[in-house]
Formats: C-alpha cells, sequence, structure tokens
C-alpha cells in the first residue's frame, strides 16, 4: 500500500467532481494534487463548488502534471476520457510493471462510463462483485451509471444466486435535482438543476445530452443484463425499466424491481444478508428504507416483501426488492472512492463513513 494517494481530477467544473472533491478532501490517505478545467483556471474551487470554504486553497488548473499524481479520476466529457487516456503511456495492469514499482504506478477511475466494455484494461465498477480484480492488480476502473448501480444492487445477491430469472420490472425515482429527471422546479423541462450551467455538468449526467451519452433507461437496462450476466452466465432474464421523478425529493434514488422468483422469501432474505455480510455499504433493513437514512453517504439499505395481490408468473411468485441510495454518493462519487481504496489496497471504508443527512 503507497503512504499517499496524489490526486488529480480532469473536468473539476462538474457537479460529479464537486461531490468527488468535498469525499476526497476529507480522506486520511489523499493529497488532492490538482483539479482541471481550463475554462475554469485559476477560479478558486470553493468560490465554485459549494461547501468548500476553509477546507481548500486549490484552483483549477489548464491540465494536469502527471509526474505529481498516482490516481487520477475522469469526470468530465467522454471526449476528455478517452483524449486522456489515449495520452497514457503507462501499465494497465500491476502484472505488466516490476514488483517494487507497483505502488507508485498510476491509477485512473472513471466516471463518465466511457470504458464500461473493458477498453484500457479498465474494470467495471460495481465492487460488490468485482472487489476481487479491483485488489489483484487492476489499475483502472470505469463506473456504471448511478441508476446501473441501483439496479445492480437491487439484483446482485439474486444473480450471484442463480435465482434470477424471467423478466423483471423495475423502477427508478429520481430526486427533482437528478438531471435524468429532466427538469428543475425553477428552470422548466430539460433545464441543468442547482444553478449550474449545462456545460458544467457531465455529459452521462447532462439532461440535454444526446442519448447515446447518458443513462436513459434503454441504455441502463441493458448495461444491468450484461453485469447479471456475468455474474451469473446462466442468466437469461430480461430487465425492463421505467423512470419517475420525486419532485419533493432533493436528492436520493428509490429502486423498485418486481422479481419473479420460485424460492421462498425467507430464502432470499438470507441470500441478500450472506452476499452483502462482507461488503461494507449495503444492507438488508426489515422497514421500509428511507432515503433520508442514506442521504449523502455511500450506503444502500435494500428491503424485500411479497408482491402485494400474490401475483405468479412462470419464473415463480413475484417479490419487490427496494433500494435507496444517494444517486451522487454511492451513485457516483462515493464508489469512485470506493475504487481507488480497492485499487491501492486500503480499507473499503477508508475515507467514506460519512454522515447522513437526516431530515
Amino acid at each position: 500500500m503507497t503512504n499517499v494517494i496524489n490526486v488529480g481530477i480532469i473536468g473539476g467544473e462538474t457537479e460529479a467532481a464537486g461531490e468527488l472533491i468535498r469525499i476526497l478532501l476529507n480522506h486520511p490517505d489523499v493529497i488532492l494534487r490538482a483539479v482541471c478545467s481550463p475554462s475554469h483556471s485559476g477560479q478558486r474551487l470553493d468560490s465554485f463548488h459549494r461547501g468548500l470554504t476553509g477546507d481548500t486553497d486549490l484552483c483549477f488548473t489548464k491540465a494536469l502534471d502527471m509526474e505529481k499524481l498516482n490516481c487520477v479520476f475522469l469526470v468530465g466529457e467522454s471526449w476528455q476520457a478517452k483524449e486522456f487516456m489515449a495520452s497514457v503511456e503507462a501499465p494497465s495492469h500491476r502484472s505488466e510493471a516490476d514488483e517494487d514499482d507497483s505502488e507508485e504506478l498510476l491509477r485512473v477511475i472513471d466516471m463518465t462510463g466511457s470504458f464500461l466494455d473493458g477498453e484500457h484494461g479498465m474494470v467495471y465498477g460495481f465492487p460488490e462483485f468485482h472487489r476481487k480484480a479491483l485488489v489483484r492488480g487492476a489499475l483502472r476502473a470505469s463506473l456504471p451509471c448511478a441508476i446501473a448501480t441501483g439496479l445492480e444492487l437491487a439484483l446482485f445477491p439474486l444473480a450471484k444466486n442463480h435465482m434470477l430469472a424471467g423478466v423483471t420490472q423495475a423502477t427508478v425515482s429520481v430526486s427533482r435535482n437528478h438531471p435524468a429527471s429532466g427538469a428543475d422546479d425553477n428552470q422548466g423541462p430539460g433545464a441543468p438543476t442547482q444553478g449550474y450551467e449545462a456545460s458544467q455538468l457531465s455529459t452521462r449526467l447532462d439532461p440535454v445530452a444526446p442519448a447515446a451519452n447518458r443513462p436513459d433507461t434503454e441504455r441502463a437496462a441493458l448495461e444491468v443484463m450484461e453485469e447479471m450476466k456475468r455474474i451469473d452466465p446462466s442468466f437469461a432474464g430480461s430487465v425492463r425499466l421505467s423512470m419517475a421523478a420525486d419532485r419533493e425529493r432533493l436528492r436520493g434514488m428509490t429502486v423498485v424491481c418486481d422479481v419473479p422468483c420460485a424460492s421462498s422469501l425467507e430464502e432470499i432474505r438470507h441470500q441478500y444478508e450472506e452476499a452483502y455480510s462482507d461488503h461494507a455499504f449495503s444492507f438488508l433493513v426489515d422497514r421500509e428504507p428511507a432515503i433520508a437514512d442514506v442521504s449523502n453517504t455511500n450506503k444502500c439499505l435494500l428491503n424485500i416483501e411479497p408482491l402485494e395481490g400474490g401475483i405468479t408468473t412462470s419464473s415463480g411468485p413475484v417479490i419487490r426488492v427496494k433500494a435507496v441510495l444517494d444517486d451522487y454518493v454511492k451513485g457516483g462519487a462515493g464508489t469512485a472512492v470506493h475504487c481507488m481504496n480497492l485499487l491501492f489496497g486500503l480499507s473499503e471504508r477508508t475515507g467514506l463513513a460519512l454522515k447522513a443527512s437526516v431530515v
């Protein structure tokens, strides 16, 4: 394990970068060296991103000085991520380097979703399943979108135990401030949220971006099905996804999955508890999970109940799996730091014991 993680960020003007910066500044093993945003070069971070006053004197830079860094987060547009990776001349796996130098090798965490296919040696950034790969030699990770993360957390234990079959009907409810909601109360449909201009949002979260670059329902469902297939190669089911926006909620995401499953409810709950027993952030609860319990944290809370009405399909009775998470933390910056911790051999929870905003 390296003594210090020297971090740089590309796409520092994005809302996702703001969440990431707030976490990294309080991470005990991280020194945030540079935040790149050519269009805001020289401007103080705390004058742009809220909540940083008194925490940093850093200003945005035009470029990163790579000689000072051993970790880079790609948080901007997809083209920026691809341009950066095309310029990197560094091993993509620790096996490609001398053992004595391996701890100083450059780690890259992609938050733009540009390399989900594994290009450039990227490991898919769902650590609940890919933890071993992230720990055992990987140097790079590419994160799923927040919507896919929520669905994968809800379905992972079923797929792991070959219990996921048939058609899963899923609904994801996002906050009015989440760009996927497509609207803001003050600015009208399709407008950027929280005072950010469209150019300041990562393309992947920009509601006015081309559909090919944002987590719309079809792409997110496909991303989830591909991951379920990696978890359970025999998986032959499907995920049908719909989106909804909760205009009363400022942040957070609720995932509801109606899943046909032939096993008993007791057995299903046992499998969820077992699947997440050695993971630091996902927990099965016996009550209705609340956004307030996870807001501003890296936690995901899950609940399983039989579907009202006793609906049964050819694949078995239908159960309802509900998951709640903070879409900007567990669905973004928190999971990015989680992956960084694993890539550097740190405890998963390092720098992520975050206080919930219970209001």
